[in-house]
């Protein structure tokens, strides 16, 4: 059963959307062109991303929190409703697969060495789909649990960097032309478009009008977050660190000590994201079947949820069995498919409707 979220918890569970595959993978992209200007692409892409926000937050204000695909169906035709919808659960299942292949790779390159693929995609797979047939409202709970340890880690992590860190490695600053950081910042771009899973997640929000307050609040805490990241790890590291190594946040925790008794502290961490990992992959999950359930027009979407994770894990297994071509898409291709459904798909929506609604006016005022 789905009960209704609040405003807080929408706003944490726009930030696991986003931060969990962002913390992991952003840092070497965005590193690799801007290098100790990484915070300015960050600083822009988030900007953008509160663009986004405001974008999605006006459709749902627009249609009071209705289903998004039923609204586009009563404002033009259901023919229309149902090809976005097939195209938008296409994007869902693809954007699922690959969520799931980079927590897969990484915890197969990381902690589970000898564990055969197949095998840690099933157990994944599994409980993940545990967790979105117990509901939207449980997930939140859950999530906001995760959120608020933040409140544990952060401190410890900091205390332990502390003797590691130079400021030094942060200059000059503004060494890279505004061209540069704009190609940095596309990529960081598309991971702050996941803000549009709100349109999905709608219909279980108690205010659905401040849906543009949860996007916001939501980006704030995932720029804070990166920035934390991204700062400490070019301190301790450098700025060149960041094109050499895979997962650079995760070097850093390596070398955290807190006197002679607390070191090797990789596990806890890596524990940590694990359990933000799979909150994510559900919150997809969820979303994946919420528009198959809006574009088929079913009742009921329980039966179909192990379905569509099948099929999810079947491109992951089948799909992005090269890291390297997996990697290629988070760079390159990533930013013109996140834009064309997470933005322009919506912008083109809100001014279709609206150009509809005008047009209706005027014809009232006419008679």
């Amino acid at each position: 059963m789905n009960r209704k979220i609040g405003t807080s918890q929408a706003a944490m569970l726009v930030v696991t959307t986003i931060l969990p595959t962002a913390i992991v993978v952003l840092p070497e992209i965005i590193g690799t062109y801007a290098e100790q200007d990484s915070p300015l692409a960050i600083i822009m892409s988030t900007l953008i991303g509160f663009g986004i926000a405001a974008l999605i937050g006006t459709i749902i204000r627009y249609n009071n929190g209705a289903p998004f695909l039923d609204w586009i169906g009563v404002r033009s035709s259901p023919l229309l409703a149902t090809l976005l919808g097939l195209l938008l659960l296409q994007f869902y299942l693809d954007t699922s697969a690959t969520i799931l292949r980079e927590f897969v790779n990484f915890v197969k390159e990381t902690v589970l060495l000898n564990t055969p693929i197949t095998v840690i995609t099933t157990l994944i797979l599994v409980i993940t789909i545990y967790m979105v047939r117990q509901g939207i409202e449980c997930i939140a709970r859950v999530n906001s649990l995760i959120i608020l340890l933040f409140l544990f880690f952060v401190p410890l992590y900091l205390f332990g960097l502390a003797g590691e860190m130079n400021v030094q490695h942060l200059l000059p600053l503004f060494d890279h032309s505004l061209s540069t950081i704009t190609l940095a910042s596309l990529t960081p771009t598309s991971w702050m478009s996941e803000v549009a899973i709100l349109l999905f997640l709608a219909p279980y929000l108690k205010s659905p009008q401040k849906a543009r307050l949860m996007g916001y609040m939501g980006l704030l805490f995932v720029f804070v977050m990166m920035m934390f990241s991204m700062i400490t790890t070019m301190m301790v590291f450098g700025p060149q660190y960041l094109k050499l190594t895979t997962y650079p946040g995760f070097s850093t925790v390596g070398i955290i000590q807190i006197g002679r008794f607390i070191e090797n502290l990789d596990i806890l961490f890596i524990s940590y994201w694990v359990l933000a990992i799979y909150l994510k992959f559900s919150i997809f999950l969820f979303a994946t079947v919420e528009c198959f359930k809006q574009t088929f027009r079913v009742k009921s979407s329980r039966p179909f949820i192990g379905a569509l994770g099948l099929v999810i894990a079947l491109e992951c297994l089948f799909t992005w069995t090269d890291p390297a071509k997996l990697n290629m898409y988070n760079k390159e291709g990533r930013f013109l498919v996140f834009i064309l459904f997470n933005v322009l798909l919506p912008l083109a929506v809100l001014f279709l409707t609206g150009l509809r609604q005008a047009k209706s006016k005027r014809k009232g005022c006419e008679t």
